[in-house]
């Protein structure tokens, strides 16, 4: 961790620290103390100083920044922050085929290739929202695995419903959460597996929130959003990315459990509505009728009945 990072740390506990203090804690001069305050006053930190009281930090900037996001960390997260990459996912299935062992996110303020689900591009500029890809290795099963990805949308909507103060959130069977019937995050998967022990080896999960600003392109300007348009709450980046990683740090016990499936259920936006399912070259109209306790979606169609474990889904109007 660099100097600066570890000053915006010491800072990060809502109360006045001396420069001297701080130099004595990390074996720095005071100099390079003033330095590192300087620099974060440059990124947009505001920081008091007080004589005989030492420094304060007043506000919290909106820039992406470890620190910060360890800060609010219930739990030890490696966290690496980037200016802007193509994927973050890319970036954290590289750490794990470099064999990280540790939790880790990536996280960055932007990208150049983010993506969904069965390749789509995910809009994903820079200051506006959260992309970032937690690698963890859980001791799970082939057969947990898919559960991965509805246990991280609970995660997530549980986030934003707390940091927001709104039960605004609902989840779009597998993968996307809404707000007034509009797309604010998708999340995307990737595993890789131990096939003879049949477990799984990592799993990255890629988020993607439109968490800041009120425009988007024409394209998707009708069917996507953001938390601030629909609520009205500006929330900083920093303390939604540790409020995720503190709702997913138990991963392995939660997903063994099962228990996160009820909230999953409850904020369900597909339940009881007629949709369109798509299945690679396939589509065909059905009834939504219930989540099973494998996170598959039940329908209803004029054939009877069918269980999906993966495909898309849309709501008919």
């Amino acid at each position: 961790m660099s100097l600066k990072d570890e000053v915006l740390t010491e800072l990060s506990n809502n109360e006045y620290i001396s420069g001297e203090e701080i130099a004595k804690r990390h074996f720095v001069s005071r100099n390079g103390v003033w330095k590192a305050i300087k620099s974060l006053r440059e990124e947009g930190y505001d920081i008091e100083a007080v004589t005989n009281k030492g420094y304060y930090l007043k506000k919290m900037t909106e820039k992406i920044n470890a620190a910060a996001v360890k800060s609010d960390c219930k739990d030890r997260w490696n966290v690496i922050v980037m200016e802007e990459t193509d994927s973050t996912n890319n970036r954290a299935k590289e750490m794990a085929a470099n064999g990280v062992n540790e939790k880790s996110v990536v996280i960055s303020d932007s990208q150049t290739g983010g993506r969904g689900r069965i390749g789509r591009p995910f809009f994903s500029p820079k200051n506006r929202g959260l992309y970032m890809s937690i690698l963890v290795r859980p001791k799970l099963s082939v057969d947990y695995a898919p559960l991965i990805t509805s246990y991280t949308a609970t995660a997530v909507s549980k986030a934003i419903e707390k940091l927001t103060g709104k039960e605004c959130t609902q989840i779009k069977w597998v993968n996307d959460i809404y707000i007034n019937n509009k797309k604010i995050c998708g999340i995307l998967t990737e595993a890789g597996f131990d096939f003879e022990g049949g477990m799984l080896d990592y799993a990255v999960i890629g988020i993607g929130i439109n968490v800041l600003g009120e425009e988007f392109p024409a394209d998707i300007e009708n069917i996507a959003t953001s938390i601030e348009k629909e609520t009205g709450v500006k929330l900083s980046r920093n303390e939604l990315a540790a409020e995720i990683l503190n709702n997913v740090y138990n991963i392995e016990n939660d997903i063994h459990d099962k228990s996160f499936l009820e909230y999953y259920r409850k904020k369900s936006n597909v339940l009881g509505k007629s949709i369109t399912v798509y299945y690679g070259n396939e589509s065909y109209d059905a009834r939504a009728v219930e989540i099973d306790d494998n996170a598959a979606l039940v329908v209803e169609t004029e054939n009877g009945r069918k269980t999906l474990n993966s495909g898309e889904v849309s709501i008919k109007l």
